[in-house]
């Protein structure tokens, strides 16, 4: 009987054809009867239980595992055979939730034995882990009609969004947003968050993974936020387009020439199958245009420091200014081939933004026996237009090989124009100097960036070999204009007038070849062997010219504002590291050396600086997993940055002659040691939740400045290496959910150390950075979850201590806030939330202020699927809001008023459509 059963099983496998338009996988390790020797050959088969078609055949290999995928989802039968034993059968419930199946121990029955157990496979918990990745299951969470995943993740235990759409987890960063394991629109998350329908999302999953976009294959972890879609909201067609306007409200307002407020807004997606198309454009003029998560580092338009270590605490709904953003793209993506092993992907993105930043502020510069003041005013007005273009290739070669090829494009555009005002007191009060700084700019440049990975499995099990090759190349060209003008209150100089134009064209390039090797030892041990080879090459060469007033034209080279500058650097490293895994413990270890030679070259001195610098950059990660819902991990790391060629050019940067930049050929790159701890623990039943962590970090060599400052206060600072810069950082929070959910208490507290060194002329200024933050959520829901209450609590003490000048400067922000939202019958719904800010400061300073920020909204839902929704928005309606801030930077400490959109009202009007005809609440799609 045996004989002939198996020639049926080959008769079947040789006449059915295999499906591959799903994942579904199912692995496992068969052991005799025993349970101690793992059995060779045993025979596997999938047989789905409507039809009994073989859905996948495999043999376990001599440690006895087998694999089984590319299968659909569905319920089947899982056979295992051998001809020393009797077959055994587990009953497998396939499901979106559930495609990933592992076995741990297949223990065969003898020959006379009867079937003993049936095994389903199946998560019902709205919170769980499968294997690393933390899971949330969707629908567990109430939202309310028309939200998006922005409102779902605000919902999740222990993920919070902040007012500009960025995202942390267990109080840790989540650092990349997919949707289907997929980049959506290129590398702007918020486009998913805030524009995805949340109740087209199946499972929200959390995970840490390698930063792939590293060079090289950068070491270094990142946090991961996947979209699951659920299988209706992969299928037809659905989206939302939407208007608002205050111009309906007050017709005059065209009239009289000020422009009305508008906000604008299209998604449109169409699905089937694996082939999934989606429009998207935005155009807006009010708060929403503010440049989100990622956008101001994108467009350059945040205040960087060159130490790292800053304060810039401030509460508004915009911290840029007054903005207008036009933003547009086509996502597309498809699998293709006989087998659909192929899968292609396109997306193009167009940003066009512009900014009216208006701006006071007022600065102290403490010294090692004295003290200045600035006060400054600032416009800044930026134009910025991008277009980028990514493309994804990924194709299964054999069974056992996949390559991926991944190259993305983008070419920018930017003009800006700045004024500054600045007077400068000294520290009796009484004004020295008074300056007026006008700097134009305008430049254009492309980037292109891509890697291609090769990756080979073997058949055995963890054996993988990858090769990696990354590209890295860009160009700008600037072209500016400056006109400084300074009057003298004091002594006997007299007025001087600087007027110069500038061209300054960069090139970057940057080539990494990579190879690591993973070698299993054993079933918990591995070895992973690597070796990168990088090259990379900065140019730059910078002219400045002064204004011939003779001849009305820029035409004298201004030698010492002029240079050109090569950079080449040339990287070999090598490394080996330790893997070990069980169910509850997995670590790693590793060491890594690295040789840099760096060529630092001036083009008009003819001079070179020869750098070759060696490395050791050991690893450690420890996890602990004691059950489904208790992490505890620890990780140790050392990373190394470049200098920028900007910092390296040896010549003064005088955009803004107040605040002179020069460059230092003799940097060396940094070396960062970092630990960081963290613990989180769940109960699905109640739904509470608990997390910590700290992380803390000391980098020798860190880049700092040195400082000199005139007899006024104007400084000349260069970018330096110091040693001793360090951080730390502490989190913690929770979740209470009391009576039915219907309340949750979520307690906050984060709290922060930086020590930075810097140098003021040749003396070494420490400044200490502390601050404590406080916080305590609640949410209530009645009514049947249609009545949402919300309070937040949040208390920020800030306090830095510079050791030349012994002066701490403590400042505190309170805010307190409260909303709710409450669904009527027949379509109505109204809400409103409201929070009071207080900036606290010692002594005098227009950063000790207070406001009160009203928002409402009413709207109504019609026609017979309410798929149609208008609604009537107020923003600051008491006509407060302010943007107030305070910066610390070193020695300096500056307080900030940005001039924001204030109040305004808009009609807006939404509608929801997709091809079913029916109500979003019934549609299991994005809206």
């Amino acid at each position: 009987m045996k004989q002939l059963k198996q020639l049926l099983i080959l008769l079947m496998i040789s006449t059915t054809s295999i499906s591959w338009a799903q994942e579904m996988s199912v692995k496992g390790t068969v052991y005799d009867t025993t349970g101690q020797v793992p059995l060779k050959n045993a025979m596997v088969m999938a047989v789905r239980m409507k039809d009994s078609l073989l859905l996948g055949f495999t043999r376990t290999g001599v440690d006895g595992t087998f694999t089984l995928n590319g299968f659909e989802v569905d319920t089947f039968s899982l056979i295992i055979d051998h001809p020393v034993t009797d077959e055994k059968i587990y009953y497998m419930f396939g499901h979106a939730d559930n495609k990933d199946i592992t076995i741990p121990s297949i223990v065969m029955p003898s020959m006379s034995q009867e079937l003993e157990e049936v095994v389903i496979y199946a998560y019902k918990d709205p919170i769980y882990y499968k294997g690393d990745t933390l899971v949330y299951v969707a629908d567990s969470f109430k939202v309310g009609e028309g939200a998006v995943v922005e409102d779902l993740l605000k919902k999740l235990p222990g993920i919070t969004v902040d007012r500009d759409g960025k995202i942390t987890s267990q109080g840790k960063e989540i650092n990349q947003v997919l949707v289907d394991g997929d980049e959506f629109f290129g590398s702007d998350p918020t486009i998913a968050t805030k524009n995805l329908g949340a109740d087209g999302i199946d499972e929200v999953q959390i995970y840490e993974k390698e930063n792939d976009e590293g060079i090289g294959g950068d070491d270094e972890k990142i946090q991961v936020l996947d979209l699951r879609l659920k299988e209706d909201a992969k299928k037809g067609y659905f989206g939302r387009v939407s208007g608002a306007s205050d111009f309906a409200l007050n017709p005059e307002k065209g009239a009289i020439g000020t422009n009305p407020f508008y906000e604008g807004e299209l998604l449109l997606n169409k699905f089937s199958g694996a082939q999934k198309i989606s429009v998207f454009a935005l155009g807006s003029n009010t708060p929403r245009s503010n440049f989100g998560w990622g956008d101001m580092r994108k467009f350059g338009l945040e205040n960087e420091s060159s130490n790292g270590n800053q304060w810039n605490q401030g509460t508004t709904q915009n911290t840029s200014g007054i903005p207008q953003t036009l933003m547009a793209g086509i996502y597309f993506s498809d699998k293709i081939g006989k087998n659909k092993k192929t899968k292609i992907g396109f997306n193009y993105s167009y940003y066009n933004n512009y900014l009216d930043a208006t701006s006071a502020s007022q600065s102290t510069y403490f010294l090692t026996d004295s003290s200045y003041v600035t006060d400054d005013s600032t416009k800044n007005i930026t134009r910025s237009e991008t277009h980028r273009i990514n493309l994804d290739f990924e194709t299964q070669l054999d069974s056992l090989t996949q390559l991926e090829i991944k190259p993305s494009i983008s070419f920018d555009a930017q003009k800006t124009e700045d004024l500054n005002v600045s007077d400068f007191f000294n520290n009796a009060g009484d004004r020295t100097i008074g300056t007026s700084v006008q700097y134009n700019s305008e430049s254009q440049g492309y980037a292109i960036n891509g890697r291609a990975v090769l990756t080979r499995k073997f058949m055995k099990k963890r054996r993988e070999l990858e090769l990696r090759y990354d590209l890295t190349q860009g160009e700008t060209a600037t072209d500016g204009l400056l006109d400084s003008r300074t009057t003298y209150f004091s002594g006997s100089l007299l007025n001087d007038t600087t007027r110069q134009s500038r061209d300054n064209s960069s090139l970057n390039t940057v080539h990494s070849g990579q190879a690591t090797y993973i070698e299993p030892i054993g079933k918990k041990f591995r070895l992973e062997f690597e070796y990168l080879y990088q090259y990379g090459f900065n140019s730059q060469d910078r002219k400045t010219f002064d204004f011939n007033s003779a001849t009305n034209s820029y035409e004298s080279l201004n030698n010492a504002l002029s240079n050109i500058f090569d950079n080449t650097r040339l990287q070999n490293r090598g490394g080996l590291a330790v893997g070990y895994e069980t169910s509850k413990h997995s670590a790693d270890i590793g060491l890594k050396f690295r040789n840099i030679t760096i060529d630092n070259i001036n083009l008009i001195t003819d001079s070179t600086i020869n750098q070759s610098i060696n490395n050791f950059l050991p690893q450690f990660s420890y996890t602990y997993k004691p059950s489904m819902s208790k992490r505890i991990s620890l990780r140790y790391r050392t990373s190394s940055e470049q200098p920028s060629i900007n910092d390296l050019q040896p010549v003064p940067d005088n955009s803004n002659p107040n605040r002179v930049k020069v460059g230092n050929p003799n940097l060396i790159p940094n070396y960062l040691h970092s630990l960081n701890l963290n613990f989180n623990q769940w109960s699905a039943l109640s739904g509470r939740y608990v997390y910590a962590g700290t992380s803390v970090g000391l980098t020798q060599n860190a880049f700092s400045t040195q400082t000199t400052y005139d007899n006024f206060g104007r400084a000349i600072s260069k970018t330096v290496n110091v040693d001793g810069n360090a951080y730390a950082f502490l989190w913690a929070g929770a979740g209470f959910p009391l009576l039915g959910r219907k309340i949750e208490l979520r307690p906050e507290f984060n709290g922060s150390f930086f020590r930075n060194n810097n140098l003021i002329g040749e003396a070494t200024n420490t400044t200490d950075n502390f601050a404590l933050t406080p916080a305590l959520n609640t949410t209530f829901n009645f009514l049947g979850d249609s009545l949402e209450i919300g309070t937040q609590f949040r208390y920020s003490f800030n306090n830095a201590v510079s050791s030349l000048s012994g002066i701490s400067t403590p400042f505190s922000i309170e805010t307190y806030n409260a909303y709710f939202t409450w669904k009527l019958p027949k379509g109505f719904q109204i809400g409103t939330d409201g929070t009071f800010t207080r900036n606290n400061q010692p002594g005098d300073g227009f950063y000790d202020t207070q406001f009160f920020v009203l928002n409402a909204e009413v709207s109504k839902k019609f026609l017979k699927t309410q798929n149609l929704t208008i609604a009537l928005l107020g923003n600051d309606i008491l006509n407060q809001n302010v943007n107030a801030r305070r910066q610390i930077n070193g020695n300096i400490t500056t307080d900030y008023r940005t001039t924001i959109i204030s109040r305004y009202f808009l009609l807006k009007a939404t509608l929801r459509f997709n091809n079913r005809k029916t109500k979003e609440e019934d549609f299991n799609g994005w809206h």
